[in-house]
């Protein structure tokens, strides 16, 4: 009696245990192949600053924006190195920051963060740290991400972004071997603490550079953290194949929750394409322009945007998305997913006269958007005095100058 008591027992501790293991593997979701609906929406304009009529606000470059709670937009100026604060309503409500390397001063900044109690964390690249302003326009201290100098090297951030009282962000290390020539840098998607404290590493990339061969080497320099968002609910997206559409869903322990796939082809590039994408690239030496040998590859990155709308919808766009495909007046377009991996819609969003050789869309909470016009145009001009041609910077000496617009979704 004993005996089979007891192999009923085994048999059941068994059963619960596999049910436990089947229960935690990731859930792999299937999106389907064509999109269960499709909607074009107009964008409403809402204010716009800057441009040839604006005689009060003067702007640069803006490279990245964010919306709060009560409606304020923040737009980070790299050129200028500032923050501008427009109300809901349009006007300037505030200008914070300044060109330096002091307390609360900024050295070509590329994003912001919206931290507790309305200050400003303005994001430096190199070196890594955020720049705390606050409301008032006082310095807020810094918070150095990517660990101490003396760890060898020099660190850098590119992207970072909050949820709750994590950071989350792609950072960096490089070093430097002057007797070989040769330079080794990692970059890590990384969860951290508010005080830039490493809490989970979720990917990391390694690679190895020749600095007396300028290769732009595509295969190589893929990884997972090409392409990554962070949801409100604290899920993060990330992109782990570059030829197929698959998207991986983690919560902040790194703990795998979901992967998403789709049956999807790749767009094919003709030898004008592969020669584009070089051709942005400048290498300066003792004053010259560098030849770069282009190692590109045949096909598009199948996913080449991700971003988190406030309500949890992940907003994908794939290779066939990019601006110059799409036709003028289309600002963008997206596969939009619900945070349960159900494939909602495709989404274009339209803006008239819009031009992606020139403007570019912000993408800021899934509902309100960015038009940056001019854009191109702008960037090139910042950047024109490190090249050695004249010709084209002559040409940049009639660029528009920068407007932006504020639309929202009817």
């Amino acid at each position: 009696m004993n005996h089979v008591t007891v192999g009923r027992m085994t048999l059941i501790s068994l059963l619960i245990m596999t049910a436990a293991v089947a229960l935690a593997e990731p859930a792999t979701v299937t999106v389907p192949a064509d999109p269960p609906a499709t909607r074009t929406v107009e964008l409403v304009e809402q204010w716009r600053i800057g441009g040839e009529d604006d005689e009060d606000i003067l702007l640069g470059v803006i490279f990245d924006a964010a919306v709060s709670s009560g409606g304020n937009v923040y737009l980070i100026d790299r050129q200028l190195s500032q923050v501008l604060v427009i109300s809901p309503e349009g006007e300037l409500v505030a200008t914070l920051g300044r060109q330096g390397e002091g307390p609360g001063e900024l050295n070509q900044p590329h994003g912001l963060l919206l931290l507790d109690d309305e200050k400003i964390g303005v994001i430096q690249g190199f070196p890594g740290k955020v720049t705390v302003i606050n409301p008032d326009d006082t310095p807020g201290g810094e918070i150095h991400i990517g660990g101490p100098p003396e760890e060898g090297g020099f660190n850098f951030v590119r992207e970072l972004d909050r949820c709750g009282d994590h950071l989350v962000g792609q950072r960096g290390r490089a070093t430097f071997d002057m007797e070989t020539g040769k330079s080794v840098s990692t970059n890590t998607l990384a969860v951290m603490d508010m005080e830039g404290n490493d809490l989970a590493v979720i990917v990391e990339h390694t690679q190895e550079s020749d600095l007396q061969r300028n290769v732009f080497d595509e295969k190589a320099q893929f990884s997972e953290l090409d392409e990554w968002a962070i949801g409100p609910d604290g899920i993060l997206y990330t992109a782990p194949v570059r030829d197929a559409y698959t998207i991986n869903a983690r919560n902040l322990d790194g703990e795998m929750v979901r992967t998403m796939t789709r049956e999807f082809k790749p767009r094919h590039r003709n030898e004008e394409d592969k020669q584009e994408l070089t051709s942005g690239m400048v290498i300066i030496m003792n004053g010259v322009r560098q030849e770069i040998e282009n190692k590109a590859l045949d096909n598009d990155p199948a996913i080449m945007g991700l971003d988190v709308a406030d309500d949890g919808r992940l907003f994908v766009q794939t290779c066939f998305d990019q601006d110059k495909l799409l036709e003028t007046g289309t600002a963008g377009r997206f596969d939009v997913i619900s945070p349960a991996g159900e494939f909602i819609e495709q989404l274009t969003l339209s803006v008239p006269d819009f031009d992606g050789d020139k403007d570019r869309l912000v993408f800021l909470d899934g509902v309100s958007f960015l038009v940056i016009r001019s854009f191109d145009q702008a960037q090139q001009a910042m950047m024109a005095g490190f090249g050695d041609d004249e010709e084209e910077d002559d040409d940049l000496g009639d660029a528009e100058p920068l407007e932006v617009v504020y639309y929202r979704m009817p």
